[in-house]
């Protein structure tokens, strides 16, 4: 071999040697390239990756306000709340007046009831910070839902709303308050505007069809609770039982059971029926009509048959 053919092969080898392979994250040494790695791991699921990188950061700068930010959103995306806040309260002390992780902390802090006070003192610095932030008032407002508070929940809400019309999350806290207060025909319009301006947003389906349920529009109730059901089963059953509502359930039950003697041979009924039994806490009687409706080729939502059944096996002696 020529000298020069094999001196450009020997190139040729090496660079291939260094190459990153596909997939893989290059970065430099620096805090902020250990940080701009970290981040594409976390959107990559990798987040062992992630973390080490996180620490890599910090190694290089303790008190890199950034990274112990991500760690904190890292510890969240692994549940892991007492990591999550010990980080985000480590970032908070570096930069004291970060208004978006303040609420971040109170938010992280409200999960945990026991926790309100030190919940509220965070949300009271972005509010002297920013009185118009809405989002510190929403937050505020949890704070009151919680402690049941419900007039002094009202009315953080409506200044919230006042602020911001279209802040989904505001237009639905009050709408639930209002149910709370038994001012049904105004939470039901608080709550169909929030459906407009989010159609898919669960607590607002929920508390509408209990709103209707309690004006007696059991028809409208139960296209309501069905909408809840379709987003989330799960979710819809824990948001607020309906025991106390079960006389009115049973009312359902019989206009429907009436319609679906009718005609049982409209796969419809049948699944209007199991929804309505699982909101009166049947679930044998309600996997029986979804056992119905499935077989005349209704589509039923796999969550839905996995709820019923387990809420069923529960019940059996």
């Amino acid at each position: 071999m020529r000298p020069r053919v094999a001196g450009a092969a020997i190139a040729v080898c090496v660079a291939l040697l260094v190459a990153p392979s596909p997939g893989a994250v290059s970065f430099g040494q620096g805090p902020e390239d250990h940080l701009a790695a970290a981040r594409e791991y976390m959107v990559n699921l990798r987040l062992d990756k992630a973390s080490r990188e996180i620490q890599k950061a910090l190694d290089a700068d303790p008190r890199n306000f950034d990274a112990w930010r991500l760690r904190g959103d890292l510890a969240l995306r692994r549940a892991d709340l007492d990591g999550a806040l010990d980080s985000w309260t480590r970032a908070s002390s570096i930069v004291p007046d970060n208004v978006e992780l303040l609420i971040s902390i109170g938010d992280l802090l409200t999960r945990r009831n026991e926790r309100l006070e030190e919940a509220l003192s965070f949300y009271n610095r972005p509010m002297a910070l920013d009185p118009q932030s809405a989002r510190t008032l929403v937050s505020i407002g949890s704070i009151h839902e919680r402690r049941e508070q419900w007039p002094e929940a009202a009315a953080a809400y409506r200044k919230a709303l006042g602020l911001d019309p279209n802040f989904v999350r505001a237009r639905s806290s009050l709408g639930a308050v209002l149910f709370k207060l038994d001012k049904y025909e105004e939470a039901s319009l608080e709550l169909r505007k929030a459906i407009e301006l989010s159609p898919r947003d669960l607590r607002s389906h929920v508390f509408l069809g209990l709103s209707q349920n309690h004006l007696g529009r059991y028809d409208n109730a139960l296209e309501e609770l069905k909408d809840a059901l379709q987003i989330d089963p799960h979710a819809a059953n824990q948001l607020i039982g309906v025991r106390e509502q079960q006389p009115q359930f049973m009312h359902l039950i019989d206009i429907f059971t009436k319609a679906f003697e009718q005609n049982s041979r409209e796969a419809g009924r049948s699944y209007d029926l199991a929804v309505i039994y699982f909101y009166a806490h049947d679930y044998e009687s309600a996997w029986k009509f979804l056992i119905k409706a499935e077989q005349m080729r209704y589509p039923i939502p796999i969550e839905m048959k996995e709820v019923v059944w387990s809420r069923r096996r529960l019940r059996s002696p």
